[in-house]
């Protein structure tokens, strides 16, 4: 799957599974809502007042004025990111909660931003973290949730003096000293975007277990417990008492009957429904009473036009998901999977026409359109995938950002070169130093994998990704330095099978001059 799909799924790992749904009723088009009245704001009060980039300043600003530093990091072509701006950004409410904090947005091709990234601990795009003026964290958030909740977070954290970590400490050992605002930070930390900064990702299921014995209100309790059920990993046929199912099983059957809670959680609901279901269910007519229950769930946060137009058009995907399960009965995903039903697929081609059409701003088409395209493509339509994406190209300001999608569908189809020119025009194309090197990965690797014997074209992609670097100094960090860990692991990989060492040290000896004199030392292991 191409990372950047991956990217449009609001950051919740999406964990692909096979079982036959129920027949799936067709709704109609939802009527475009009329845009809620807003609430008056002064002229001088209409939006955020971002820091952009500044943060050394805001935290001298923040030492002097004893306010708390609300940091947001994202990325022009990030459709998450573009969510925010459409919806959360917009809201006079949390536009008025920001007034309380020193605001900094640091954009991902911003010079020092990935080296603040790395500082931070940020994991991916969006991510929001509030911190004190001593640096120390208050709480971080994906922000993926409804607008009022993370207002009231604002609330929360612009009198904190607590960190996360401290905050954790006393929930997992002195619950029942914790306020109804300390749950509130718990319970809409972003866990998804942690990067082991509070938890290491090993121990984030027990954490979570803790958290849902612990909190005090049964919501709370079932909002940790189905986090933990999500993010669990069975190997294929693994046995599961029955006392364990049965438990599973209530849990999510209470979950769906209540249509707040569905909307709470409804980006696990959406992304990896399917597994919850195959996770609770003991046989066969479990599997499609919970698929029944699940999808008719999803239908009415589909239908809810308070929601973001991307929000309400993803829950379509747990039903292509369900639509596959109990196919060989594995639980376990499948890239060889049967086509889904005539009737899910008509579904997601009419969910996505809805959301082509309801999608107006330059912000709300960037945060629906590769989902949008995602959906077609895993529901079998690949064509209209492809459709819909050459003419989102004409459109929007980031066209590069879908062309590694149209390098994946041409890839599918069987067109390698074709795929090849649109990485090739993709990185081409990117702006920003770090989307530079992010996209010329995705060519390199895009190279190494459909025409590993030209060894002279991945030389060159190679180098004059390496060459990016010349224009970033002291950029070697977070996402950069990742994607060019992964650029050496593949060209390692591709050496070994096609004699690639000379190629390798004149690319090492390249890095060693591009990289900037205070990253040297950093780049020096590089293809090592």
């Amino acid at each position: 799957m191409n990372p950047l799909f991956v990217r449009s799924t609001l950051a919740i790992v999406s964990l692909l599974a096979t079982l036959t749904m129920a027949a799936c009723s067709k709704p109609p088009i939802p009527e475009a809502s009329p845009q809620a009245a807003t609430p008056a704001v002064p002229a001088a009060d209409t939006g955020i007042a971002w820091r952009e980039g500044d943060v050394q300043d805001a935290f001298a600003e923040a030492s002097e004025s004893g306010k708390p530093i609300l940091l947001y990091w994202g990325a022009a072509w990030c459709p998450p990111c573009n969510r925010l701006k459409a919806t959360l950004f917009k809201d006079p409410d949390f536009i008025a909660r920001t007034r309380q904090f020193v605001a900094v947005h640091l954009d991902g091709d911003s010079e020092g931003a990935q080296a603040w990234g790395e500082r931070f601990g940020v994991k991916g795009y969006p991510t929001i973290i509030v911190l004190r003026p001593d640096r120390s964290e208050i709480t971080r958030l994906a922000g993926d949730s409804d607008t009022a909740r993370l207002a009231d977070v604002l609330r929360v954290a612009a009198t904190r003096t607590t960190t996360s970590a401290q905050l954790l400490e006393r929930a997992l050992h002195t619950p029942g000293q914790l306020s109804a605002d300390d749950w509130t930070l718990l319970g809409e930390y972003g866990w998804s975007v942690d990067a082991n900064r509070l938890v290491k990702a090993d121990d984030t299921a027990s954490v979570l277990t803790q958290l849902s014995k612990a909190a005090p209100q049964p919501r709370l309790q079932r909002r940790f417990a189905l986090l933990v059920l999500a993010t669990q990993h069975r190997a294929p046929g693994a046995a599961v008492d029955t006392a364990t199912r049965a438990s599973q099983r209530a849990l999510l059957q209470s979950v769906l009957a209540d249509p707040a809670e569905v909307r709470t959680n409804r980006g696990v609901l959406s992304y990896d429904g399917a597994r919850l279901v195959q996770a609770a269910a003991t046989d066969a007519r479990e599997r499609d009473t919970l698929s029944q229950a699940l999808s008719q769930a999803l239908d009415k946060v589909y239908a809810d036009t308070s929601l973001p137009i991307s929000d309400r058009l993803a829950t379509v995907y747990a039903q292509i998901q369900l639509a596959q399960l109990g196919q060989g009965d594995t639980g376990t995903p499948s890239k060889q999977a049967v086509p889904v039903p005539v009737a899910v697929r008509e579904k997601v081609q009419q969910r996505v026409r809805w959301a082509d059409q309801a999608a107006k701003t330059d912000y709300e088409r960037q945060s629906t359109l590769s989902t949008a395209a995602y959906l077609l493509s895993e529901a079998g339509d690949r064509a209209g995938a492809e459709q819909l994406l050459l003419a989102e190209l004409k459109r929007s300001k980031t066209p590069y950002y879908y062309m590694p999608e149209l390098a994946d569908l041409a890839e599918a189809r069987g067109d390698d070169q074709g795929a090849v020119n649109w990485l090739k025009q993709a990185y081409e194309s990117a702006e920003g130093p770090a989307t530079r090197v992010q996209w010329g990965v995705l060519y390199v690797d895009g190279l190494i994998r459909l025409k590993p014997d030209d060894t002279a074209a991945i030389e060159s992609a190679a180098g004059q990704v390496i060459g990016e670097l010349a224009s970033q100094p002291g950029g070697y960090h977070q996402r950069t330095r990742q994607r060019f860990d992964t650029l050496g692991k593949s060209l390692q990989t591709w050496s070994q099978a096609h004699g690639g060492s000379a190629v390798l040290e004149r690319l090492r000896r390249k890095m060693h001059t591009s990289c900037d004199s205070q990253d040297r030392e950093r780049c020096a292991g590089w293809l090592g």
